[in-house]
């Protein structure tokens, strides 16, 4: 009796509205596993072709740059990695230069980022934001 005089349930949100919330298929994280595909697959090429690419890239290194420029390639790596980082950070909406309250605390190592300046190639803004 009680389930008679009950009100309806709501009604279904629209299929379009459902179709465009659920149709986001470019979002940071898949941007992130698509570039790290990237040296993956050129060094597969190269040993496939039968060329040891590490040898290759320290001989254009030391050839081009030299033996200092051979000792900067871990310091470019690394700008490399935060830059990557700090850029797909951004694209989700978060700041890298900000720590949150509940980590105040934490001196362990991957806490102290927040403390480096920023590289990342674009403003902090939602990756949704960038295509309205």
């Amino acid at each position: 009796a009680s389930a008679s005089t009950s009100a309806p349930p709501p009604p279904p949100p629209s299929t379009a509205a459902t179709a465009a919330a659920t149709d986001e298929y470019l979002t940071p994280g898949v941007i992130g596993a698509c570039l790290t595909i990237v040296p993956n697959a050129t060094l597969w090429y190269g040993l496939i072709r039968g060329r040891n690419t590490l040898e290759s890239f320290v001989r254009g290194v030391v050839r081009v740059a030299g033996v200092p420029g051979l000792l900067c390639v871990p310091f470019v790596g690394l700008s490399l990695e935060k830059t990557f980082y700090d850029t797909l950070v951004s694209l989700q909406g978060v700041n890298p230069n900000a720590q949150p309250p509940s980590r105040a605390d934490d001196v362990s190592f991957p806490a102290g980022g927040h403390a480096l300046p920023s590289f990342s190639l674009v403003p902090v803004k939602h990756v949704r934001e960038y295509f309205r």
